[in-house]
């Protein structure tokens, strides 16, 4: 009887993927033929965009070369083209390495900070385009141009926030302003994150900084209640007393202020 059961059992297993398969194989066709279409594209899009790539970069290293034979025009036209139908990464940077290469240093800015300010651009690219703007501020002498730009840049989390102080420190010192200069190097020194070649770089500023400036001017001492009266000039003299054998010390400083007069 077992046996029988199980015959009936096969059979009605059999009639229920029998009736399965006559409703519903179109679908199940259907959806294993998109399945093998769909990887067929996949592998084909990464295989083109790998092409794409590899030629992008081929075309982007042969501008590099013209720049630096000195084919100005020829490396900024090559940049040009390769912005216009280059993949998004390499059309960026072709796009700052074209305006860094601009001999009107005025159409170079503007290109520069039109791609910092290209919402379409990545951060970290809008950065870079701010940073080699600001070195052509940097020969302007603009001050105020150059905080604009690097301002936003100097924060804790900043990716170019170490070249970004370096740049401002460069930028005050050339315009005379030592208390800012000297802030910029002195934190790119103390922070330890910074590149070690950076903290070198700062430390010779400052030399040039201190150099620059002179020593700085000394605090004018506290006026005590007689220089108050001369109108706050003191005189320091030494008071050389001669040594009295089992003298003791009266605790006085070894030297007496007097007004000048």
């Amino acid at each position: 009887m077992s046996d029988i059961f199980h015959e009936v059992d096969e059979d009605v297993r059999r009639d229920k993927a029998a009736e399965l398969w006559r409703r519903y194989h179109t679908p199940i066709l259907i959806f294993a033929v998109l399945i093998v279409a769909a990887t067929g594209a996949w592998s084909y899009y990464q295989t083109n965009r790998q092409k794409m790539a590899e030629a992008a970069n081929a075309r982007f290293e042969a501008a590099v070369a013209l720049a630096s034979d000195g084919k100005t025009k020829e490396a900024a036209a090559a940049f040009d083209a390769l912005a216009k139908d280059g993949p998004k990464g390499y059309a960026t940077l072709a796009r700052i390495r074209a305006a860094e290469l601009r001999e009107d240093r005025a159409r170079a800015l503007q290109e520069l900070e039109a791609i910092a300010d290209d919402k379409n651009v990545d951060k970290l690219n809008q950065e870079v385009a701010l940073l080699r703007a600001a070195l052509i501020i940097l020969q302007s002498g603009d001050r105020q141009k150059m905080e604009r730009a690097l301002g936003p840049m100097m924060t804790s989390n900043g990716a170019f926030r170490f070249s970004a102080q370096e740049l401002n420190g460069l930028d005050a010192l050339a315009n005379d302003d030592f208390e800012e200069a000297e802030r910029d190097f002195n934190i790119l020194l103390s922070d330890r994150d910074a590149p070690q070649s950076m903290r070198q770089r700062a430390a010779a500023y400052q030399g040039l900084l201190h150099a620059k400036r002179g020593p700085k001017p000394a605090a004018a001492p506290a006026a005590g209640a007689g220089a108050a009266a001369s109108g706050g000039n003191v005189t320091v003299t030494p008071v050389i007393e001669p040594e009295q054998e089992g003298a003791t010390s009266s605790g006085e400083a070894p030297f007496e202020v007097k007004p000048s007069k």
